[in-house]
């Protein structure tokens, strides 16, 4: 059976240009790998961390103030460590918070420009732009540009990966994920991940609110992260930031 996509889709999205046309089998494998962040169909990615006593909590889609910097005081009381994948219009707005998370021993990575929702429709040209721009704000601000990768929802491309592989830059996914962008409680954002957690994990949550979600909160993830933290070490895990926990640089 042959995929068969309008023919005004495919010139005005390169992606699906590069699937239309194929077997039914393989493209139900390419979305596959579109669409799951752990998968390494489209791109290899990172998932787990080696130290076999510790996981990995990483937060997406800031710095936002009033939820980023809460966030830091946090982890600072727990003297736990993190990784942060910033937006580049926001590091450009903030940059006082990405001083802050570098000098409390914090990770920081590349999570696009603009994290457009779109963005997954367009073509390489595209992504070396929104990589590049977010890691030279970042440069300006800690001095160096980071090689970490975290795609907008997961979501990874072939248009994509061959500008985070131009970039030199390596795509971070995660075992687990809280929901915590859902309109959960506290309560239930604890349960989800220390229901799933398995020492290794990389675990994903959010301080920060992408531009589609403005008018939304990331209250209940503040709440939620004490206990969390708590949880994790009553199981003898201690959290990590990726710079402690991977074997090779997450800067260059």
């Amino acid at each position: 059976m042959i995929v068969n996509f309008p023919s005004e889709l495919i010139m005005q999205h390169p992606f699906v240009a590069g699937v239309a046309g194929v077997s039914a089998g393989a493209a139900l494998a390419i979305w596959y790998g579109v669409l799951y962040s752990g998968s390494n169909v489209v791109a290899p990615v990172i998932k787990t961390i080696y130290p076999h006593k510790a996981v990995a909590l990483t937060f997406d889609d800031g710095p936002t103030p009033g939820f980023t910097d809460r966030v830091l005081d946090i982890l600072r009381q727990q003297h736990a460590h993190a990784s942060f994948f910033l937006i580049g219009s926001q590091v450009k707005q903030y940059p006082e918070l990405v001083h802050r998370m570098i000098a409390e021993g914090h990770t920081v990575g590349n999570h696009t420009w603009d994290h457009h929702h779109h963005g997954v429709w367009h073509g390489e040209a595209y992504w070396r732009d929104q990589l590049q721009r977010t890691s030279a704000a970042l440069a300006e601000i800690i001095g160096r540009e980071p090689t970490l990768f975290r795609a907008p929802m997961g979501f990874k491309t072939p248009p994509q990966a061959r500008a985070v592989r131009k970039s030199a830059m390596r795509y971070i996914a995660w075992r687990v994920r809280a929901w915590d962008t859902l309109k959960i409680s506290p309560r239930t954002i604890c349960r989800i991940v220390t229901s799933q957690i398995r020492p290794g994990d990389i675990v994903t949550l959010h301080d920060g609110l992408e531009p589609a979600r403005r008018n939304c909160s990331q209250e209940s993830t503040i709440q939620a992260l004490p206990e969390i933290l708590k949880i994790l070490k009553s199981r003898g895990l201690a959290s990590l930031s990726l710079e402690q926990a991977l074997n090779s640089p997450v800067y260059q």
